[in-house]
């Protein structure tokens, strides 16, 4: 093993991904979803209502709202019930506020979007209360514990979902391009050995997942404990080593860029199946198991949710690790393989 020519190659291959076209549009779109899930979590921003009034008697109501909440409420008034509750079918408004000439309230919400549905529920009940003079009773105390941000829950599942898809459909298609264009043969001709290739090819596809998982944790803001934050880096280090596997395996066994393409994507799907449905039933975690994605996702989920320890999460790690054995091993040996076949 010579160091200079695997830095020399995996710097090749990593300077090539940067500026291959469908790599980068691949990798844009997991850090697209990243900043959405920053921008959606700002406590910093409230969420910001339009809210329709209408009734012979809705004035003294639009006063009301207009002085409660100025910077979180735009209030309009709507001539008839008929007109305000198409201006919601249309998403011009959030809610409809109907008040009777004996005074009576009725209000109309917009359940088209689930995000926003529960907090605009509170805030109208709070409001209309507030008016009537009324207080608001809960029917039990409630005592939010461990309360997350949205993208706390939701980076896990997009990290694995970019980890599976540069691991595995980016890179088998630029090896198998490779192949196709008689790249490879050229780098076989120099003094590199077959394990300093393969090695090069794994650490630049590893790299890669790396960059872009790191990229998204500070795009979110992620703040780790100490023994989360290696847990997490220990989960990508091994899944970015076992998907890499799985895209070389693919890479080397196509012989054309669209058929490692198919290949992959028909792979693609299974593999993100544990970080989608494994939650479901009993059963789908028995599938899920058999799958190095279960074992990233579910390890994820306890850094990034729970600042799980190193403890907590040690059969995820084992887990990864055999599969990262097991998987760089197959593609070294199918590598040397392929060059038989060649020779």
């Amino acid at each position: 093993m010579d160091l200079r020519r695997i830095c020399a190659i995996t710097h090749k291959d990593f300077v090539e991904a940067l500026r291959n076209k469908t790599i980068l549009i691949a990798v844009f779109l997991p850090l697209a979803a990243s900043l959405f899930l920053a921008v959606i979590d700002s406590p910093q921003q409230p969420q910001f209502f339009h809210i329709g009034i209408t009734g012979p008697e809705s004035s003294q109501l639009q006063t009301f709202l207009t002085s409660a909440a100025p910077d979180t409420l735009a209030v309009y008034r709507y001539p008839d019930i008929t007109e305000g509750k198409e201006a919601i079918t249309a998403g011009q408004i959030d809610a409809l506020i109907l008040v009777t000439a004996a005074g009576d309230l009725t209000a109309y919400l917009d359940g088209s979007n689930p995000l926003t549905y529960l907090a605009l529920k509170d805030m109208v009940e709070t409001l209309l209360a507030a008016y009537k003079g009324q207080a608001l009773k809960p029917v039990v105390d409630l005592v939010v514990v461990n309360q997350g941000k949205a993208s706390a829950s939701l980076l896990p599942l997009w990290l694995t979902i970019t980890a599976v898809m540069i691991g595995v459909m980016v890179l088998s298609g630029s090896f198998a391009e490779e192949k196709e264009k008689g790249t490879l043969d050229n780098i076989r001709i120099s003094p590199a050995t077959d394990g300093e290739i393969l090695l090069s090819k794994g650490i630049s596809g590893t790299l890669l997942v790396m960059l872009i998982s790191l990229i998204m944790l500070v795009l979110n803001r992620v703040q780790l404990s100490q023994q989360a934050a290696i847990g997490c880096g220990l989960l990508l280090l091994l899944g970015a080593i076992s998907f890499t596997a799985i895209g070389l395996l693919i890479g080397l066994f196509t012989k054309t860029q669209s058929a490692a393409r198919a290949i992959s994507t028909i792979v693609y799907f299974p593999l993100i199946f544990p970080a989608l449905a494994a939650d479901i039933s009993e059963t789908t975690q028995y599938i899920a198991a058999i799958l190095p994605s279960f074992y990233l996702y579910r390890g994820l989920k306890g850094t990034l949710q729970h600042q799980a320890s190193l403890s907590a999460i040690r059969a995820d790690i084992l887990g990864l690790t055999l599969f990262a054995v097991i998987l760089a091993s197959a593609s070294f040996l199918g590598y040397r393989r392929v060059l038989r076949q060649d020779r």
